[in-house]
């Protein structure tokens, strides 16, 4: 397998293991996006200094990009490590009255992803959840979805600015509400022209507290 051929392999892997688009890794390591097509298919290799940046940000060795590692899941006796997801943090969402909170890549957080299947997380901003035990500072972990239930705490977008709710939805309204009785439902009438888009919901909440 040539040069080219094993660093997509590879970079496929690392993409994949953080649950990230080729699209949404251009943007993040501001590379032309036609150049991280032409790596991920083969057709072009990347200069040494971007095969560094890339293995920082993934937190892995260049040899990690750039050999064929061979495959021991054959040989008997050896049990190979599994993969480790790395779900992105990309920065904070509000737990109070939403403010704008754009996604900002903050480093990853690695888990099983047979036992975790969360697709991003965000540290929480402020106290209005504490009642579903979530805290100022703690690590929420959500899963891509546009559709949620009745009652989940979901990562919601209003008019691109975003908070963390509890989600109802009546015929005539969209209620975000918090788990703290000091403060106030967020209600969204039909008629009154907002945007509300479900980024993800819910799944985990790592706390500050038990570190």
């Amino acid at each position: 397998m040539n040069n080219k051929k094993i660093l997509s392999k590879n970079l496929k892997r690392e993409l994949k293991n953080r649950n990230l688009t080729p699209t949404e890794f251009a943007r993040i390591m501001k590379y032309p996006e036609t150049t991280v097509f032409n790596w991920i298919h083969g057709k072009s290799y990347p200069r040494i200094d971007k095969i560094q940046e890339m293995a920082d940000f993934f937190d892995i060795y260049k040899s990690d990009l750039t050999e064929d590692k061979n495959d021991l899941s054959n040989i008997p006796g050896v049990i190979p490590v599994k993969a480790i997801k790395k779900i992105p943090i990309l920065g904070s969402i509000v737990c109070g009255y939403p403010v704008w909170s754009a996604e900002n890549y903050q480093g990853y957080y690695p888990s099983d992803p047979d036992i975790f299947a969360a697709d991003f997380c965000l540290y929480a901003d402020g106290d209005s959840m504490i009642d579903a035990n979530i805290h100022d500072g703690d690590l929420v972990f959500f899963k891509k979805t546009p559709d949620v239930e009745n009652g989940t705490i979901v990562a919601a977008l209003i008019d691109g600015d975003a908070t963390l709710k509890k989600f109802t939805k009546t015929n005539e309204a969209i209620i975000l509400s918090p788990c703290n009785d000091t403060y106030q439902p967020i209600i969204i009438n039909k008629d009154d022209g907002k945007e509300v888009r479900i980024l993800g919901e819910m799944i985990a909440v790592l706390s500050k507290r038990n570190k």
